[in-house]
């Protein structure tokens, strides 16, 4: 199939591409970034369809970040991502794709909820947290469902455990937990700092999915049957932010202490995600354990960023 990757330039996005191109199955059109086609003008995105044709489309273009990026720009992220996700539904079937596969983060779940099972999806509002970028991702499910009664049009929304790894952002106000502890402890240990601050208690817990199974799961998705696809896809395991900075610590071979900054939110205080159905669906479960991504991600961190 001719597939059309948005946001290819993303972290999510690269990960994806990679698998395209060697899979050799796909012929790859992209769409790198923003600055490359702005998707939310539906008249640009509309005749690039025409001008490339393509058969099926993944979309990774979502305008996100951490905890502090949700509350800086609300309004942004509720505006910008829903209009990505309308006007990608609407194009992709005026010019007759098969199928349109979009990532989904587990925040869009009830923020009340510690274990995310599709079932409950809609059982009430997502966090305060992350309650704009949330509910413009609900939006792709509700989308898909009225476009396949409606149209017969075939989508995909493929609700992902917190990704990380190689690529990842890295900077305080757009990186999850993960990557922000990997820079604060790796230039701890550069600097030869005693002490690293974590944000919040440090008694969240999350689930972590190494961004190559994310990918893996996207690519997947598009040899789906026809139909309305809305599932999850995770490791069945959380772990608290404090354990996770101790492993980090460890394999980074830092020495020092840590500070807990309280004034700053913890956000959900648990969230997992039940990927028994997309296990079932896609014939496949994700494939790398939590240390070894961990070395991944701190390894390319040093080879970028150290000194």
């Amino acid at each position: 199939m001719k597939v059309l990757l948005v946001g290819s330039e993303g972290f999510l996005g690269g990960w994806v591409k990679k698998l395209l191109l060697e899979d050799n199955e796909h012929e790859l059109i992209e769409i790198r970034g923003k600055n490359d086609l702005d998707i939310t003008n539906i008249k640009k995105l509309n005749q690039f369809f025409i001008n490339h044709e393509p058969q099926a489309v993944i979309n990774c273009a979502a305008f996100v970040g951490g905890i502090s990026y949700g509350y800086k720009y609300p309004g942004k992220m509720l505006y910008e991502n829903s209009k990505m996700a309308l006007n990608l539904y609407q194009i992709s079937n005026e010019n007759n794709v098969s199928i349109l596969v979009n990532p989904i983060s587990n925040c869009a779940y009830p923020g009340h909820l510690d274990t995310y099972k599709e079932d409950n999806f809609f059982a009430g509002p997502p966090h305060d947290s992350v309650y704009n970028y949330g509910m413009a991702k609900r939006m792709c499910v509700d989308l898909g469902s009225s476009f396949f009664k409606e149209y017969s049009f075939s989508s995909a929304n493929v609700i992902l455990s917190n990704m990380y790894g190689p690529q990842d952002h890295f900077d305080v106000e757009r990186s999850h937990a993960l990557g922000a502890l990997v820079k604060k402890i790796s230039d701890a240990k550069m600097n030869n700092e005693n002490l690293v601050e974590i944000w919040g208690t440090g008694n969240p817990i999350r689930e972590w999915l190494y961004v190559q199974d994310g990918a893996n799961a996207l690519v997947k998705s598009l040899n789906l049957n026809s139909g309305h696809h809305f599932f999850n896809v995770g490791v069945k395991k959380g772990i608290s932010i404090i354990d996770l900075a101790n492993i980090i610590k460890t394999q980074v071979g830092w020495k020092g202490e840590f500070s807990f900054n309280t004034e700053k939110p913890d956000g959900v205080l648990e969230k997992k995600v039940d990927g028994t159905k997309g296990s079932l669906l896609l014939e496949w479960e994700p494939e790398f354990e939590l240390e070894y991504g961990i070395e991944k991600t701190i390894n390319w961190y040093n080879e970028t960023h150290g000194r």
